[in-house]
């Protein structure tokens, strides 16, 4: 009986995850260079420079923010959405991703 409640939690939990995705040209499209699955109120971090990312499974009002530099500090946000989108770098690389509750 627990383990089908944890695993149905965890079911639900997957379900529920956006989906980050970072990629070497400036373009959404073609190969995804990292992928994440994450919660909310989270910095996705990864090591290296970014051309684009895409920011999927993520409802309407939660926002998104890239940032050129590693941390996801707010002296470094270069671009904040709501929702579901694919941003790309303009004059610095995209080094870390924010997607709030």
């Amino acid at each position: 009986m627990k383990a089908t409640i944890f695993f149905a939690i965890a079911s639900l939990s997957l379900a529920s995850a956006t989906v980050v995705q970072f990629y070497p040209d400036k373009t959404c499209q073609g190969g995804v260079k990292q992928e994440f699955r994450v919660g909310c109120n989270t910095c996705i971090d990864p090591q290296g420079d970014f051309q684009s990312t895409q920011v999927t499974d993520i409802g309407g009002g939660q926002r998104v923010s890239v940032h050129n530099q590693d941390g996801c500090t707010t002296k470094s946000q270069v671009g904040q959405w709501y929702g579901p989108v694919c941003a790309s770098a303009g004059h610095t690389a995209i080094r870390s991703v924010w997607v709030a509750c």
